[in-house]
């Protein structure tokens, strides 16, 4: 194994971490504001890219430029959006926490890739191929300066924040949106500017043959990031004392493949997934990006406002002091 190599393992496996000790979930993020009409963890997802585009930013300043790719916007995008985020609903999971909550013993959760694949493979058998990305291009040399600016002010505020309060209430347990968010910003720009682009759906995607990222031609190191960052989200579980062997039941297993297979379905049609879009679309200013991932957030709230409304119970969501915690 290459230095290289073991070094964008290492970054994976931080990721990783760092979001299941965030708790970081869209479907999560969109039941807080039904429950409790704050936005905390939807706001955090929107502070990622931020952090994502600043470092990114800064390093093409310093002559370290990423090629980011990028879509033009269509409204099968949207559409795409919409059915991930009604997928996703249904799941219980957005990518992330997918695998956070696989990562925790919920065996029933490893149905929900197997449906990505199906759906993904199932779409780029019956529709066109992806739309295939923009040529690549580097952010703007103006966005250092915002970006300094936004660096100075939230990374004051967090350093405060973490000065007075420590890791919150719950000490290491749960992280800190605030840093959770950075630590996956910044680990996430490094493997940008190693050349190595990643996220679940995107692994999912070109296993599929349903993607058209130039990084398809090598799956293998996608797997490799990915086996890297659940076993990160794996370590994390296993020091907080949270991993839990639960046995699949045959209706969950089954919910959970054909809420993937939705999600699967309409990563191919955006391409990708809200995961890519949070840490790479909308860093990469791709115009696709923002219009997408807002479908999904639209697609989620749908489907949970109609649950809500057939008597299902929402999950709970508690956040305190920047750390977010389920309800039980």
């Amino acid at each position: 194994m290459t230095a290289g190599l073991a070094l964008a393992l290492a970054v994976a496996a931080l990721l990783g971490a760092a979001a299941h000790r965030g708790g970081l979930c869209t479907v999560r993020a969109v039941a807080e504001v039904l429950t409790t009409r704050r936005g905390h963890i939807l706001w955090s997802f929107l502070k990622a890219s931020f952090w994502t585009t600043s470092l990114l930013a800064l390093a093409a300043a310093a002559g370290h430029a990423a090629p980011l790719a990028r879509f033009s916007f269509d409204w099968i995008a949207v559409a795409g959006g919409l059915l991930f985020g009604i997928g996703a609903a249904m799941n219980g999971a957005c990518a992330l926490s997918t695998f956070a909550r696989l990562a925790e013993g919920h065996v029933a959760m490893a149905f929900a890739p197997l449906g990505w694949l199906a759906g993904m493979a199932a779409l780029a058998h019956a529709a066109p191929a992806a739309q295939p990305p923009d040529q690549a291009a580097a952010l703007p040399g103006w966005l250092a300066l915002p970006a300094l600016v936004w660096i100075g002010a939230e990374g004051l505020r967090l350093a405060r924040r973490l000065r007075r309060d420590g890791l919150g209430p719950g000490g290491a347990a749960a992280w800190p949106l605030s840093l959770a968010v950075l630590v996956m910003a910044a680990a996430y720009a490094a493997l940008l500017l190693a050349g190595a682009p990643w996220s679940f759906t995107s692994t999912a995607l070109c296993t599929a043959q349903a993607g058209a990222s130039t990084t398809c031609g090598a799956t293998g190191l996608l797997w490799l990031l990915s086996g890297a960052a659940v076993a990160g989200m794996a370590g994390s579980a296993a020091l907080r004392g949270s991993f839990r062997l639960r046995r699949p039941r045959p209706r969950a297993a089954l919910r959970h493949l054909a809420a993937g297979a939705t999600m699967g379905a309409g990563a191919a049609l955006i391409p990708g997934g809200n995961d890519g879009l949070i840490l790479f679309g909308l860093p990469s200013l791709s115009p696709h990006a923002l219009p997408a991932w807002l479908a999904i957030v639209g697609g989620i709230l749908l489907t949970l406002a109609a649950m809500r409304r057939a008597g299902a119970r929402l999950p709970g969501v508690s956040c305190e002091a920047d750390v977010c915690r389920a309800v039980p």
